[in-house]
């Protein structure tokens, strides 16, 4: 017998159907949609039904439906992210009553994907910050000068910042080329490391159509950027994986959840909040991962957000922790209860809040950093 599929990883859906005959049907069509994608019967191969269908694993009644493990070949991945993807959900993403729940994968794809290069470990020594939580300013809004963004790192890293990122919205537009604003805003934060001894990166936003994504990020890299940002969402995980492995960049890589609503927001079908941004982003190499916290503009609950940021920074055999980023809704009068709900290690992401407090940016930073010390000194004399 030819061996097709050497290992398998495991996929768990929620089912949202009532019976246990429905579940059972339903589990099946998924294990052929997600694989041959033909008749089962007209299968020749004895092979490729033994091998290369999806094998259920369990399949058991839960609230509001049953859970279904169906594992597959990790040859049918082809180890591509894209592949990986088109297996796990594919075609079934189109059908209702479906979710991905969790995947459970085998050391030789989580070798292969890699992880993240830094991780939270890595992040915290490249900015030489041992044990508070950090922080991560946005330069915003789309439509100012590259001139007053440039300003705004600048006055940022003044103020002691961590990390800085482009918002996810500016790109190349004509009012704000990419390659005048990397230059310019990278210079800054480098000049003013040198002044102060301090130790900002730079995030540059190289979300781009096709290979506009690798050209960016070597141009970003080129032109002083210390760090990069993607949304998956956008330009797919593939994209992330691919930036992650270079060893042309070697650079800690952002990721930003924009358009993954569709995916994780409730529905007839999607994928879990856990899945999509948290243990797809990490696998795939995302060093600093962004979320919305709950309680802000957005509709995630407390313990959703505390779960995702464990999946994100709980031990994970053969891939380092990430570093949760959340924000959407991080002020400065809701830090302690954040930092008391997410601990030390998170990057707390502050936007508009940022910008309330004043036009002193400078200022508003140092105010922020001096939250995050006072928890580190309390939590460091427990």
């Amino acid at each position: 017998m030819r061996v097709l599929c050497s290992e398998r990883f495991i996929v768990t859906y929620r089912l949202g159907v009532d019976t246990y005959e429905e579940a059972k049907a339903l589990a099946w069509a998924v294990q052929i949609e997600q694989t041959i994608e033909f008749p089962y019967e007209l299968v020749q191969s004895q092979e490729i039904k033994d091998q290369v269908v999806g094998q259920l694993v369990s399949l058991e009644a839960v609230d509001k439906g049953y859970l279904a493990k169906i594992s597959y070949g990790v040859e049918c991945s082809a180890f591509e992210v894209t592949q990986f993807m088109n297996v796990v959900f594919g075609n079934s993403s189109l059908q209702p009553n479906i979710w991905v729940e969790d995947i459970e994968l085998p050391e030789s794809l989580k070798r292969h994907f890699g992880g993240p290069r830094f991780g939270l470990a890595g992040v915290r020594k490249l900015c030489q910050v041992p044990t508070r939580p950090m922080i991560q300013a946005v330069i915003k809004p789309m439509g100012v000068t590259v001139g007053q963004l440039e300003h705004m790192c600048r006055a940022y890293t003044q103020g002691g910042v961590d990390v800085i990122k482009d918002d996810h919205g500016i790109t190349n537009q004509p009012f704000s080329s990419f390659e005048e604003r990397i230059k310019r805003c990278a210079s800054a934060v480098q000049e003013e490391n040198a002044k102060r001894g301090t130790h900002t990166l730079y995030a540059a936003n190289v979300s781009g159509d096709g290979m506009d994504v690798w050209e960016r990020a070597h141009k970003a890299k080129e032109l002083g950027a210390t760090a990069l940002m993607v949304a998956p969402g956008l330009i797919g995980f593939g994209w992330l994986n691919t930036l992650a492995k270079a060893e042309s960049l070697q650079l800690p890589i952002i990721v930003h959840p924009s358009l993954s609503g569709g995916y994780v927001l409730p529905g007839v079908s999607g994928i879990s909040m856990n899945v999509w941004l948290g243990l797809l982003p990490r696998l795939f190499g995302g060093d600093m991962d962004i979320f919305v916290t709950y309680g802000g503009r957005f509709t995630f609950t407390t313990e959703a957000c505390k779960g995702l940021h464990d999946k994100l920074s709980q031990p994970w055999t053969g891939i380092k922790a990430a570093c949760p980023s959340p924000g959407g809704g991080v002020t400065a009068k809701r830090l302690p209860e954040l930092m008391e709900l997410y601990g030390k290690d998170t990057m707390f992401l502050v936007g508009g809040d940022m910008f309330r407090r004043g036009p002193d940016l400078q200022d508003n930073m140092k105010y922020f950093i001096s939250l995050l010390e006072d928890y580190d000194r309390v939590h460091k004399a427990e």
